[in-house]
């Protein structure tokens, strides 16, 4: 079936309709395991769109277990879009608040507050910066920077303890 979907001959248009609805529970798997990256008329109309180009665009000769294929390309796919979607908003959203921040402080820019929190604490002080002062959660600043939330956590009792430490010295 797929060969006729990608052949587009008459039935190739049928074929891949056919695809679709013979995939269509799979769909709906995947469906469910991205409804909280987007609202679900968009996620609708993107896993339609989605598996229509993938099916038009595989080679028949390559895919031996076409829906397999098709469906994890798709949900990967769009996984990576909705993050990198998730990520655009919350760089927006950290340099809006850093800013929002400095304000108060004429003399602090978000400059000079990332650059000393790098210098002291290495990359751990830019998860410093986004939870204490810009007000982030530890679970956006995971998504954000693309680890664990365990990971933000702990990266950031750690840094807090060597700035202790280093202060109290």
């Amino acid at each position: 079936m797929l060969a006729s979907a990608v052949a587009g001959g008459g039935c190739s248009e049928l074929a891949s309709e056919l695809m679709i609805l013979a995939l269509w529970p799979g769909l709906c798997l995947i469906r469910g395991r991205l409804r909280s990256f987007r609202a679900i008329s968009q996620l609708d109309a993107d896993l339609i769109s989605g598996l229509s180009i993938g099916i038009l665009r595989s080679d028949p000769g390559k895919v031996s277990r076409v829906a397999a294929t098709l469906l994890r390309n798709l949900e990967r796919d769009l996984r990576r879009t909705c993050m990198r979607n998730a990520q655009l908003v919350l760089t927006a959203e950290i340099d809006e608040k850093i800013k929002q921040f400095t304000s108060d402080r004429s003399d602090d820019r978000p400059e000079d507050i990332m650059q000393a929190a790098r210098q002291q604490l290495g990359e751990d002080g830019l998860m410093l910066v986004l939870v204490h002062i810009a007000g982030f959660s530890q679970k956006d600043v995971a998504q954000f920077l693309g680890i664990t939330h365990e990971a933000v956590r702990k990266r950031c009792q750690r840094a807090l303890e060597r700035l202790k430490k280093n202060f109290d010295a």
